[in-house]
């Protein structure tokens, strides 16, 4: 399990199991990001929360099993796969990890260095 310090308190990233399936605890966020379906058009969404393996969105309307290009800030454009939707929301599965460093930038938390290099 890997520990992140987020708006003063200690979550961690992995945890053995969850009452919805997940494997990481998420850090609520509230950013605007602009989501793309193949060979669609750019529209704007909220991510609601992060961590290293997805995240989730508000305000776009979407099915499980479709493939999307998540653009956040300046950071590089996530590829994923929507997990769940509902009611406007939706779970989306990165195709690969997010850096810790990463992570906390996004949840408005300072990265720490602890000598451990993401894998």
């Amino acid at each position: 399990m890997e520990q992140l310090s987020a708006g003063g308190d200690d979550v961690w990233l992995e945890a053995a199991s969850w009452s919805d399936n997940r494997r990481e605890l998420r850090l609520p966020t509230a950013l605007e990001g602009s989501l793309r379906l193949f060979l669609g058009e750019s529209e704007p969404v909220q991510v609601v929360d992060v961590s290293n393996r997805g995240c989730r969105l508000r305000g776009v309307a979407l099915k499980a099993a479709q493939r999307v290009w998540l653009r956040i800030g300046g950071l590089e454009t996530l590829v994923g796969t929507v997990a769940w939707c509902d009611d406007g929301e939706a779970g989306i599965r990165f195709e690969q990890r997010l850096p810790h460093a990463v992570i906390a930038l996004l949840s408005g938390d300072t990265p720490r260095d602890d000598g451990f290099e993401d894998i």
